[in-house]
């Protein structure tokens, strides 16, 4: 039986364009201009006779009848990326994994333990993509990715690593002149804020009766590490996952200058995809993954009931931190 189909590129454009609800979104997906994918949209509404996409000064969206063919394509194109993979595992002799994970976590809790990984299975190969962003989960080719917010749905499977706990630190002698000053000379402080922490310091600093948050004396940074870097200097205040941080306040390298912890709702997860063959280097890293991560909550746990530090519900719901 011969097929008629339309072009299967003009197909991957309509379903990008539809799931994106932007031909520029579509073009920047698939490295093409704006204008391919309208002339790939235009074909295909020629082919079928009919309006595929409504234009409007928004963007696009699907017309009804058109929904359900984005929802067929966009599944067979998921069916052909397990068949592909699936093909490519039988001959794959690399053992590469390529991991889609936030910046923060990698750098400043997966690295120091990457040795320990690399001593117990020299023969896989790890090649990481990090970002303070999420992966596009139907687009972007990875085998294991980290995020605070897991896709629905039952093409992925989602692995819980650890809870969230955040708490203001700095470099230990900034602490000790705090605990001698008491409570307003926090307010006195220089903090040092990513850019996608505001709701959370806001929260934070009201838990803590500290006022005015938005007129105190900030630096700003691209991510959590950067914070975490200057407070270890002594250059202010951060706010710390202690996840992350735990080892520093073991260590001596921060502090805690108030004695409170904060829990917030954003456990984070590792994502694979079900249809995809889990070979042995994917579960050799997954199950090393999980490991470490318990490993790491009890000890967290441990450290906080050693301190007497109850941790508190934060109720805001902050964008993913990393």
């Amino acid at each position: 039986m011969r097929y008629r189909l339309p072009s299967l590129n003009a197909l991957r454009a309509l379903e990008a364009a539809g799931r994106r609800g932007s031909l520029s979104a579509a073009a920047k997906e698939l490295g093409v201009s704006v204008g391919a994918i309208s002339r790939h949209v235009t074909l295909l509404e020629e082919h079928f006779g009919r309006t595929m996409l409504r234009r409007g000064p928004a963007g696009v969206e699907p017309t009804p009848g058109c929904a359900a063919f984005l929802d067929s394509i966009g599944r067979a194109f998921d069916e052909i990326d397990m068949a592909s993979h699936a093909l490519a595992s039988d001959r794959q002799r690399d053992n590469t994994l390529r991991l889609r994970f936030y910046s923060t976590f990698t750098t400043e809790w997966l690295s120091a333990r990457l040795a320990n990984f690399q001593e117990l299975y020299p023969e896989i190969h790890l090649e990481f993509s990090l970002s303070i962003k999420d992966a596009e989960w139907r687009n972007d080719d990875f085998d294991m990715a980290l995020t605070g917010m897991p896709p629905l749905g039952e093409a992925f499977r989602c692995d819980r690593l650890f809870e969230t706990y955040f708490a203001l630190v700095c470099a230990p002698e900034l602490a000790e002149r705090g605990r001698m000053a008491g409570q307003p000379w926090l307010a006195e402080q220089t903090f040092l804020m990513a850019a996608r922490e505001g709701d959370l310091w806001t929260g934070l600093l009201q838990a803590l009766d500290v006022p005015e948050a938005g007129a105190l004396r900030n630096i700003s940074f691209d991510s959590l590490s950067m914070t975490y870097q200057a407070a270890r200097q002594g250059a202010g205040i951060a706010l710390g996952n202690l996840f992350f941080v735990a080892g520093d306040l073991q260590n001596g390298r921060l502090a805690l200058p108030v004695d409170r912890v904060f829990s917030v709702s954003l456990p984070h997860y590792i994502v694979t995809r079900r249809g995809r063959p889990d070979g042995p280097a994917l579960r050799a890293f997954r199950t090393w993954l999980l490991h470490e991560t318990a490993k790491a909550a009890t000890e967290l746990e441990a450290f906080l009931d050693e301190r007497g530090l109850a941790p508190e519900t934060l109720s805001v719901l902050p964008e993913v931190l990393v």
